[in-house]
């Protein structure tokens, strides 16, 4: 089920018009695989405003395991990720340094569920709950791999659903018992979540 849309989107420069297309294609992917599913919620642009801090999550989907935090990185161009995490993006043969989008995906997806923490009353109940990330590029992004390989939290915007299962698959597989959440908890941690957005600027929170 889609618990959240978009925001409604109040212009920008280039930047920030190429980001919300983006955005827009990936919640249609959501949306196409998780409409009226009864196993995963989606929420579309989370911000979540806490002890001076503001989580960006840029996807978010809840499911019976746990919670999964979606990156879009949004690059044109060839990526080149290194053995040590790093992403180098390629313009006109110019080489521009993006960091790690997973390390990013990860710190948004600790800074989630230290609100969460904060205000459930059962102490230690997201500890029991799978906390996995997934950065997300257009379908036509060439990736040079690491020499390491292929990167399980990397994948295109068509893959997506099928990475998704496969995690959820492998929690269900290794689980001792039923999942943490039930349906019904789910859909309270959602509509919860949904209630806590922040839908003001960045520029409101300095």
């Amino acid at each position: 089920m889609i618990l959240k849309e978009l925001d409604p989107f109040h212009g920008g420069d280039d930047r920030a018009f190429a980001a919300r297309i983006s955005a827009d294609r990936m919640a249609y992917y959501l949306r196409r695989h998780y409409r009226r599913s009864p196993e995963v919620d989606v929420i579309n642009g989370l911000r979540i405003r806490s002890a001076g801090t503001l989580a960006r999550i840029d996807h978010l989907l809840l499911h019976a395991d746990g919670m999964l935090v979606i990156e879009r990185e949004d690059v044109d161009g060839p990526i080149q990720i290194d053995d040590d995490g790093q992403w180098t993006s390629w313009a006109q043969g110019q080489p521009r340094a993006l960091g790690s989008p997973i390390t990013r995906a990860y710190v948004q997806a600790l800074l989630l569920k230290s609100f969460l923490d904060r205000r459930v009353r059962q102490k230690g109940f997201f500890d029991h709950l799978e906390l996995d990330v997934l950065v997300v590029v257009s379908d036509d992004c060439e990736i040079r791999w690491p020499e390491s390989g292929r990167l399980a939290e990397v994948c295109s915007r068509e893959a997506v659903e099928d990475r998704v299962s496969r995690r959820m698959a492998q929690c269900r597989a290794e689980a001792r018992g039923p999942g943490p959440m039930t349906a019904v908890e789910r859909r309270t941690l959602g509509w919860f979540l949904r209630s806590a957005h922040w839908p003001g600027s960045d520029m409101e929170l300095h």
